[in-house]
């Protein structure tokens, strides 16, 4: 360590009186071992709050010193602590001050120059001046002294931060000038930098160890901490090591003297100043800014020195300190409000200094503003209710009877209490405006305000609603009055309609439930007319509520019975009612309503009947349970009316006057017992429906006869049903014999003729079946009788399609050699122009089809035709005129494939063929066979499409063939082809647009074909290419996208019609309008036919040059101008930039050659052009 020992040469001048100026006088040093005893506690006096508890410590008089590391604070608090540890370092017995009391040393020291005080008081705080002008004598006096360097050394070891302390203690840690008189100690003692940090955390660490010793924690202190921080310049990891020791140092000292137990307590004041440790801890470190690793880290250190704290709950505990203050600051913002002082501005800063987060402000925000509710309402703040003590709790309840004997004492207890009255508590005068404010500075929305609102005043205006509606039902208050009270009561409350909608609803609850509960009290013991009377009460007491509610206006209750009466809702007016207590009611109640004459006759009211469908909702019974209660009751006396007219109208001879007779009686029954028309019906059809079956067993051939037809319909007239509610029965009773009906219409030919279709009408109306029944049971015989015609042209085809080992393979049999009808043999050819012809059997299918009128045509549309009208008047012109027809659908309700005697591929064979024989046939039945195509196709179940697609195949083969033959011989389509191939699109049913697509295919394929042929045979003539190409243009085909020419094909076409016409000067550069014909013909870009012929002109031009040069060399002049006049024409093309490199006296020569050539005939100026394309050319300077 650095410092110099001069600075104690002044020890042989010093004096025992100076000395003590400074608390180290020689007569108090304790030289013997430090006896330390720690504070004792002693409690206050009982009747302070356990909150306010303090200790008084005390000290042991008898000794003025304690261990060097000694934290036992008096009174707690940062200054007094770094007063304390500066009196336990200078009261330190040391070497130096041992040898400074031998008098014999300071004898040998001569003159008292210095004083001892000052001596030390420079070692404690010495100054530059006087270590400046210390002698080097004193080294030797105080060696000759018994004091050496090392002695000298731990002194000042202990004295700067004594220093370090002083200095704080004098300027105090918010000084001005404290932190630049803490840094200059340094260098006045000589310290390292690491020591001198050391030193600083220590000082910090003692400080903060004095501010938890006070229990009463204060905002100030968080302000104190981080000045003392600023004051000894610590850094973040400085601080936490400074807080750890502290925590160390301050739990070994309070576990000396408490218990973990007695720690556990949260109001123990040693407990308390361990919380404030913690949270001072909390907040220098978040106040650092510390990342949250580093936090992490430092504060888990802090918390496992005071107890082995886990994280959570340190950090918990030191919320728990700094909650208070927040609290306290809130409290102030409500005494403050009206002087605008206060705003959320404020309250975040003070959230941000104390560590609240939003989640916790906002619990204590909406805590805070409750108290201001109450507050408001002249209520006490809290409302604290004490714990009854019940000295029979732990006793075990052993019978349900003591239970319910339990409950209904504290019920009794509960309506024994007078009713509270708390009319006069409402809010204050500019309430409204005060909370208003309050929310918007502690930011509440709207919901959280209106619930602390709603939960401070919603028992006093519970108490308002409950008496009104008390009164409203007890008919002292009209509904209106009634509703006035409680809306006024709501706006004095300061409650929302949304908050009262919910609370409308308990109290109604509340205020119905009542009188149900007492009532099921007389049901349980069968007092029937209490229950009856208190139930008439109840529905008059429901009523009035919902006349209340009326006034209101509130679409929630416009179902007043399912808000209130959910017997599933435990909260609900019959929620507490068991299911049998509940049906048990409404029995007593339905029974009581029935009333009986003196004749014995049974009768309910209209006015008994609307309070039953009441009380069924009060009791939350459905309908269809009331039903049956009626049902049950009144059954039995309705099916006996019903049976006895029923019986009486099927013996015959029924008059008019019977009917009467019956209808009466019936009547009287559904009258006096007001029964349901769906009652009267479900006794009245089992009925009728026996009365069918009755005649349809007794009746000739089960068809009814005239007069059984009649006894059925004075039956549905008796009982009152429509002919369309018994056509089921009709069906299922009379359907089998209108299906024989059919059959023998059918006859052998299997068509119903005319004469046949009005006596089976006229069955259907006697046999009473449905229209849409009697279409079923039709399409029913005639699919029976359609099935195997359309199997026999199955098996027929497979035999055409099949051999006979694959006919075997699929049957399951061994088949020969079969023959057809027409004594040949079957032929596998897919069935197109088979010797086998199944023609006139599908025919005889389409027939029975068609003529029994099986097809469905439906209008799905219209479309416009023109039509021809005849003159008006002789010798007058014929008009055309536009119509609108309708457009019709076919529908095929059975087909082969839906009937499963058929699969898909065999009907799209079946379809193929009978296309095929339509298309080929040259017969009288061509037409015929054309006509059927679509309606045999829906007999088998074909779609639409699927029968275009195979007209389209075979249009196909049919294009194919015709197209490539014709176009083989002509070279194109003429007129007549094109009819031929309309006609044939016609006969097989091909749209226009697929037929057109089907024609262009094939002119692809032959033209692709045609363009191999061409330029894969060899090098065709440019005249060949050029008849090619204008072929495909007359025929809109494009060489590429169409014919499927290559872009490289296309290029070497171009190229080889154009190279002859640039050899022999046909083609020059005047020629572009030919060029781009060319180009655009073979579907070349501008840029594609300039690089082609860029490249054939270099090419041509390369090859002359090397002729030229060939010419010169051998001496042959004259064929050498010939091929550079070759040259020149090329030139032309390129503006004369061939691109040649050629030697500058080839070059020369050539051009002179060229020039003295013969020009007789030539223009001038043509003569002029081509010298000067060539020079340009070879490269000639001019």
């Amino acid at each position: 360590m650095k410092f110099s020992a001069i600075a104690f040469a002044t020890v042989v001048a010093s004096s025992a009186s100076t000395a003590s100026a400074f608390t180290v006088s020689p007569g108090v040093v304790n030289l013997s071992p430090a006896s330390t005893q720690r504070a004792v506690a002693f409690p206050t006096t009982a009747t302070q709050p356990r909150s306010s508890r303090a200790f008084i410590s005390s000290r042991n008089v008898a000794s003025s010193s304690s261990s060097p590391t000694s934290l036992n604070l008096a009174g707690g608090g940062g200054t007094e602590a770094l007063q304390d540890y500066i009196t336990s370092l200078s009261t330190t017995a040391s070497p130096l001050v041992t040898k400074m009391k031998n008098p014999k040393l300071i004898k040998l020291a001569g003159v008292a120059a210095v004083p001892l005080s000052y001596a030390l008081g420079a070692a404690m705080t010495p100054s530059r001046r006087l270590a400046a002008r210390a002698v080097g004598g004193v080294v030797a006096a105080v060696t000759a002294g018994g004091v050496g360097k090392n002695a000298v050394e731990e002194d000042v070891r202990r004295s700067c931060p004594s220093a370090i302390a002083s200095r704080l203690v004098e300027l105090g840690v918010d000084g001005d000038f404290v932190s630049d008189g803490i840094d200059r100690l340094k260098e006045d003692y000589g310290v390292e930098e690491e020591d001198f940090t050391t030193m600083k955390t220590e000082v910090y660490s003692v400080y903060l160890v004095g501010m938890a010793k006070n229990p009463l924690a204060k905002t100030a202190e968080l302000k104190e901490l981080a000045n003392l921080r600023e004051a000894l310049s610590l850094d973040n990891m400085q601080v936490g090591q400074a807080h750890a020791d502290a925590a160390k140092t301050f739990y070994r000292d309070v576990t000396r003297f408490t218990s973990v137990e007695e720690l556990d307590d949260e109001d123990h004041p040693d407990r308390v100043s361990l919380d404030k440790m913690l949270f001072l801890t909390e907040r220098a470190f978040r106040q650092g800014k510390e990342t949250d690793e580093a936090f992490t880290f430092e504060f888990s250190r802090v918390a496992k020195a005071l107890g082995e704290l886990s994280m959570s709950e340190a950090l918990e505990r030191a919320k728990d300190v700094a909650r208070p203050f927040y609290e306290r600051a809130l409290a102030s913002t409500r005494s403050k409000l009206e002087s605008g002082a206060v705003n959320s501005d404020m309250l975040r800063r003070a959230r941000v200094t104390l560590g609240i987060t939003d989640e916790e402000a906002k619990e204590m925000h909406v805590e805070s503003f409750a108290q201001e509710v109450r507050s408001q309402l002249g209520l006490p703040d809290e409302e604290d209710e004490e714990d009854e003590i019940d000295i029979n709790q732990d006793k075990r309840v052993e019978t349900v009877a003591e239970i319910e004997a339990k409950m209904q004492k504290m019920k009794e207890e509960e309506a024994s209490k007078p009713v509270e009255d708390t009319s006069a508590i409402k809010f204050k005068d500019g309430a409204f405006d005060q909370l208003s404010k309050l929310q918007e500075v502690l930011g509440l929305n709207d919901e959280d305000a209106d619930y602390e609102v709603a939960a401070a005043t919603e028992r006093y205006w519970r108490n308002t609603a409950l008496q009104t509606l008390d009164d409203a039902i007890a008919g002292t208050k009209d509904p209106a009055k009634a509703w006035g009270i409680i809306q006024s009561r709501q706006k004095e409350l300061f409650l929302k309609d949304s908050s009262m909608k919910s609370m409308m609803t308990s109290i109604i609850m509340q205020s119905l439930g009542k009188p149900l509960e007492k009532v099921n009290t007389f049901a349980r013991v069968n007092n029937a007319a209490a229950t009856y009377d208190g139930l008439i009460d109840a529905i008059a007491a429901k009523e009035t509520c919902k006349d209340v509610l009326k006034e209101a206006g509130w679409s929630e209750f416009e179902d007043f019975e399912k808000a209130c009466f959910d017997p599933f809702d435990k909260a609900s007016a019959c929620g507490f009612l068991t299911n049998m207590d509940r049906h048990n009611m409404y029995q007593i109640f339905f029974q009581r309503s029935v009333k009986v004459d003196e004749e014995g006759g049974k009768s309910i009211s209209d006015e008994a009947k609307a309070r039953m469908k009441e009380l069924r909702g009060m009791l939350g019974i459905s309908d269809e349970e009331g039903e049956n209660q009626i049902r049950n009751f009144f059954g039995p006396e309705l099916q006996s009316v019903l049976v006895a007219a029923v019986e009486e109208v099927t013996r015959g001879n029924t008059t008019d006057v019977l009917l009467q007779n019956m209808k009466e009686k019936i009547g009287s029954v559904i009258s006096n017992f007001q029964l349901e028309d769906e009652m009267v019906r479900s006794y009245a059809g089992p009925l009728y429906n026996r009365a069918v079956e009755q005649i349809s067993s007794t009746a000739p051939g089960g068809i009814p006869s005239k007069d059984q037809v009649e006894t059925l319909a004075s039956l549905r007239e008796l009982l009152s049903i429509a002919m369309e509610d018994v056509y089921e029965v009709h069906s299922n009773t009379f359907g089998s014999q209108y299906n024989k009906g059919i059959k023998e219409a059918l006859g052998t030919t299997g068509v119903i003729r005319e004469e046949f279709r009005a006596p089976l009408e006229d069955l259907k109306s006697r046999l009473g079946v449905s229209d849409q029944a009697a279409k079923d049971i039709y399409l029913e015989a005639l699919s029976e009788r359609m099935k195997p015609m359309i199997e026999y042209i199955s098996n027929e085809m497979e035999r055409l399609v099949l051999t006979n080992d694959q006919l075997a393979q699929k049957r399951g049999d061994d088949y020969g050699e079969d023959y057809f009808k027409s004594g040949q043999k079957a032929s596998g050819k897919l069935g197109l122009g088979t010797d086998g012809n199944i023609m006139s059997d599908i025919m005889n299918l389409i027939d029975f089809y068609v003529e029994n009128d099986i097809v469905e045509k439906s209008a799905v549309g219209t479309k416009k035709v023109e039509k021809k009208v005849p003159a008006d008047e002789e010798g007058g012109e014929e008009k055309t005129i536009t119509v609108e027809e309708p457009v019709y659908e076919s529908a095929y309700p059975i087909t082969a494939m839906g009937l499963q005697c058929i699969d898909e591929k065999v009907a799209e064979l079946c379809y193929r063929q009978f296309v095929v024989s339509s298309f080929t046939d040259q017969s009288p039945n061509a037409a015929r066979y054309e006509a059927s195509k679509a309606t045999f196709g829906g007999i088998l179940g074909l779609t639409a499409e699927k029968m275009e697609e195979i007209g389209s195949n075979i249009g196909g083969m049919v294009y194919d063939n015709y197209i490539t033959q014709s176009m083989s011989t002509k070279g194109a389509l003429d007129q007549q082809d094109m009819m031929f191939l309309a006609n044939i699109q016609g006969k097989l049913g091909i749209s226009a647009e697929k037929g057109e697509q089907m024609m262009l295919d094939t002119q692809k394929k032959i033209i692709s074909e045609e363009a191999s042929a061409l330029l894969d045979a060899g090098s065709p003539t440019p005249e060949q290419i050029k008849a090619f190409r204008e072929k495909c243009n007359s025929m809109g085909l494009d060489l590429e996208t169409d014919v499927g020419l290559s872009k490289s094909r296309l290029v070497s076409m171009f190229s080889m019609e154009i190279t002859p016409g640039i050899d022999s000067g046909d083609i020059t550069i005047e020629s572009a309008e030919q060029l781009q014909e060319i180009q655009e013909s073979l579907g070349l870009s501008e840029e594609e036919g300039e690089e082609v012929i860029a490249t054939l002109i270099q090419e041509r031009a390369n090859g002359v040059l090397a002729d030229v040069v060939g010419c010169m060399l051998r001496g042959m002049d004259a064929v050498a101008v010939e091929s550079m006049e070759v040259l020149v024409q090329y030139a032309a093309f390129v503006d004369g930039d061939l691109g040649f490199e050629v030697e500058e006296s080839n070059a020369n020569k050539a051009y002179n050659m060229f020039e003295n050539k013969d020009w007789s005939g030539v223009d001038e100026e043509e003569v002029e052009r081509q010298k000067a394309l060539l020079k340009k050319a070879l490269g000639v300077s001019a």
